[in-house]
Parts: structure tokens; sequence; C-alpha cells
């Protein structure tokens, strides 16, 4: 091989990494807003921007399959692990409020942390790992009013904490353990979803009733799909290192109302 062939291979290496797909690309928000026209239904809109007309469903709160004529947009999530983010700005929308000032921050890494709360008392919603930190406080804070309660989803250890983790938020905990290990639902509800999430792998979201929902992602396996009632301590999955991750662990998130809590706030103390 020629030394100007040679050359040229860390360049491409460079090139093809940087045009890996990215979640929050173009205007940086998890969402894309689609213009109502006559004659959309939910599989057009979904088969235009490749994503299942489930998802678009749950993250607007359509009530049944028709689409609503009498608004001009619809918030589609950009891909299936979004559907939360995406959630919590279409109820922002409807209090007249938004959650895209924290993308742009994210997006514009001009701005360490979120506005003040006195500018956006609802600034607090994390959204996705990729958001700026924010103060532990404000997060505990919001979590002390809507708590339920929960068992934990998994034995192991809790070795990164939500919160502040490197520069952006951790919006749930990494709890280790070895790869195999049975992951149990926290509390009764309906799984939403278990497919792939994009930086996460194998992801199960489950629904809880009054606003409340839990995630658990890096899965080795799921033994859940969409529409299973699942009850407090029933397996749903097992525990893996798919997504990314570099090693065995799940990643367990709770969201109350569209904001995403402090887990251990939710769980009992684990034993001595």
């Amino acid at each position: 091989m020629s030394l100007g062939r040679i050359a040229l291979i860390p360049a491409l290496v460079v090139i093809l990494f940087s045009a890996a797909p990215d979640p929050l690309s173009a205007d940086g928000m998890p969402w894309i807003e689609h213009q109502i026209l006559q004659g959309d239904t939910l599989d057009s809109i979904a088969r235009k921007y490749g994503i299942e007309s489930s998802c678009i469903k749950w993250a607007n709160e359509l009530q049944g399959d028709e689409i609503p004529f009498d608004q001009d947009f619809l918030l589609v999530p950009r891909d299936g692990g979004l559907m939360l983010e995406t959630l919590a700005e279409v109820r922002a929308r409807r209090r007249g409020e938004t959650t895209a000032d924290l993308y742009s921050a994210a997006r514009d890494e001009k701005v360490p942390v979120p506005k003040p709360a006195a500018a956006n008392p609802h600034s607090e919603y994390p959204g996705s790992e990729g958001l700026p930190a924010m103060a532990r406080s404000r997060a505990a804070s919001a979590a002390v009013n809507t708590r339920f309660t929960l068992s934990w989803p998994v034995e192991g250890k809790v070795f990164s904490p939500f919160g502040p983790r490197r520069g952006r938020f951790h919006s749930g905990v990494d709890i280790s353990a070895p790869r195999g290990t049975p992951i149990y639902a926290a509390a009764a509800g309906t799984v939403v979803r278990a497919a792939w999430r994009s930086g996460f792998g194998k992801s199960i979201l489950i629904d809880h009733g009054n606003g409340a929902m839990t995630r658990y992602s890096h899965c080795d396996t799921m033994v859940c799909r969409a529409g299973d009632k699942v009850s407090a301590g029933q397996k749903i999955g097992t525990v893996g290192r798919t997504g990314r991750t570099t090693g065995p662990h799940l990643h367990f998130e709770v969201v109350i109302d569209g904001k995403h809590q402090d887990p251990e706030k939710n769980l009992p103390p684990k034993g001595i």
C-alpha cells in the first residue's frame, strides 16, 4: 500500500465517526415539529419520519388514531428513545412554556448551566444525559413533591448516582450487577416500550399511571413487550451491557410528570 493511501486512513476514520447519526441533530431538539396537513394520518406521518406511529401517539397523548386537526403541529420524536423528552415538551407547551432552552444551552456549549429558576421555574427537566449539569438541590427539591414507592429493580451496588456527572446530567442511577442478573419491575404498570434506545441499548419503559414512569436500560435480554401488564417484582429482563457502556449494569430512571427524579428518593434504603 502506498504512503498516500496510508495517510488517508486516519482522515477516513474521522469522517466516518463524525457522520454517525445524532438523535439531537439539526436544531438540537429531541423532537421534530410536523405541520399538520389535510389528509395526514398517524401512519403517513410515521412513515415520513421513519418512526412507529405508536411513538407519535404516546408522546402527544392522543386519544385514538385521529389527527388533531384543530391544532397546527404535532411533535414527532426523532427516535423511539426520545418519547419522554417529546412528551415533556408537549405538556410544557400546553402550559405556554417550553423545555427547548435546555437543549439550546447544551448545543451551544456556551451556557454551563440552565437559566435561573426565576427566569423559567420549569426548566429543571433534564431530558437527556447530554444536557448541562444542574444543581442537585433543585432536582432533589422537585422530587420531594412527587414520590411514589418503588422496589429495587436489581440486586447490586449504585456506583453512579443521579445528578451532575462529568459536565453532564446523569438522569438516573447506575447499578452494577453481573450479566444475566434478573431485572424486576419496580412497581406495577404497563410496558410502553421494550426496544433499542440510542446510546442505552435494550431499554424498557413502564408507565405506572398518575404521570409516573420508570426506565431500565443496557439490558441483555427483555422478557416483556409493549402493552404487557406487569406486577411489582415481576421479571422483565436481565442485566447486560448493550448500548454505550464499559461493563454490565442497569441504568435505572424515574420520571414523574415529565421530569427525571432521583430514583433513590423513591427506593427503600439498602441494608448494610
